[in-house]
Order: structure tokens, then C-alpha cells, then sequence
């Protein structure tokens, strides 16, 4: 790259005698123009296109900063309801990695207690443990219906799914975020403890 940027300056920087210019130097210049054009692109490419690259061929799985997204789900008790949160990887293996979660809501019924839960986060792919909902951590709202919790934590196999329940993990459900799509979603960004370290963001 260095190379590259040298040969770039050299090219850009040779200038025609000041006087009449020539045919031949005339071409000259043009010439230089179209170096220096293809020089800055190929640098442009170097510096800004390899890292965004990097980050589509990375796999990390959930094992980064995932974020999810809450809606409403059937039958629509609460259609105002709404809910974000953050499960960030903090690193280690499993079944002891370690993890921090954060969720608020807004929309619910005031003064009410509610869980989030999370299906899969123990057992292997296909065991009855993979398909069970565990609770993650429970709250209860405002007199306007607001609120939210935070909990720290270790062991977590998989996150396609989450839900809020009203009352304990057995309650009914509210809002829903999944992987892919619908109802709401979760989506998984890199961070300095994903596989591989962190990747910056694309532009």
C-alpha cells in the first residue's frame, strides 16, 4: 500500500515546464490525470474496502452484541407495547460464558410484573433443553407502564428467540423478538471479546 501511495505522489506530482505547452506534453498531463484518478481508487479500495469485507465473511454466531427488537404478538393484549434490549458476550466458553443483558419497555400495564425468557440458552441442538424457555430476569412497571431489568450472567448456547411474559416465565406472552424476523428481531454486531476481536462497523 505504501508502494502504491508513493508511486501515486511521484505520477501526480510531475508537472509540464511553465511556457507553451506541447502536444506531447499535453498527452502527458492527461496521462498523469488518469493515473492519479486510478492511484486515489486503488488507495480508496486498500484503506476502506478489505475491513467490511472481513466482517461479512465472519461467522460469530450470537457471540457479539445482539440486539433486539420487541413487538407485539398474537392475540395483541397490549398493541401499544414495545421493547428493546442488549445481550452483549463478555467472553469466555460455554457452558461458562459470560454475558450482560439490559431490556426496557414501554406500553405494558402499570403496575404489573413481567419476565423476560429466552429458549435454548442450555442444552444441545435437538435436546428437549434447546426447545425450553428459561427466565432471564423479571420486573415490574410504573404507574405509566414503563420499565425494565438488567442482570449479569453465565451460559448462554444459543439466542433466536426471546419473549416477555406477563408475571412469572409460565405467563402469557406480550412482545416477541426473533432471529430471523418476526415477530420483532434480534441482530448480532462484533465486539472486542466476538471470535476473531473486534470488527469495525461498515460505513
Amino acid at each position: 500500500m505504501y508502494e502504491v501511495a508513493w508511486y501515486c505522489a511521484g505520477a501526480t506530482t510531475r508537472r509540464a515546464a511553465v511556457g507553451r505547452v506541447r502536444p506531447r506534453e499535453l498527452r502527458l498531463s492527461v496521462w498523469q490525470a488518469r493515473t492519479a484518478v486510478f492511484c486515489i481508487a486503488l488507495v480508496a479500495t486498500l484503506v476502506f474496502g478489505i475491513s467490511p469485507a472481513a466482517a461479512q465473511d465472519q461467522n460469530i454466531g450470537h457471540f457479539g452484541r445482539n440486539l433486539l427488537t420487541f413487538s407485539a404478538v398474537d392475540p395483541f393484549m397490549l398493541p401499544d407495547a414495545t421493547g428493546t434490549g442488549i445481550v452483549d458476550y463478555k467472553g469466555g466458553r460455554e457452558p461458562s460464558s459470560q454475558w450482560r443483558a439490559s431490556f426496557r419497555f414501554t406500553g405494558l400495564e402499570a403496575g404489573a410484573s413481567y419476565t423476560v425468557v429466552i429458549r435454548g440458552r442450555f442444552g444441545t441442538a435437538g435436546s428437549p433443553a434447546a426447545d425450553s424457555f428459561t427466565p432471564l430476569c423479571s420486573f415490574q412497571t410504573d404507574a405509566v407502564g414503563q420499565g425494565g431489568c438488567f442482570w449479569c450472567f453465565r451460559g448462554l448456547a444459543r439466542l433466536n428467540f426471546a419473549q416477555l411474559r406477563a408475571g412469572d416465565a409460565n405467563g402469557t406472552p406480550v412482545l416477541g423478538a426473533r432471529r430471523p424476523r418476526s415477530p420483532g428481531s434480534i441482530e448480532t454486531e462484533p465486539n472486542r471479546f466476538s471470535p476473531g476481536g473486534e470488527i469495525p462497523p461498515r460505513e
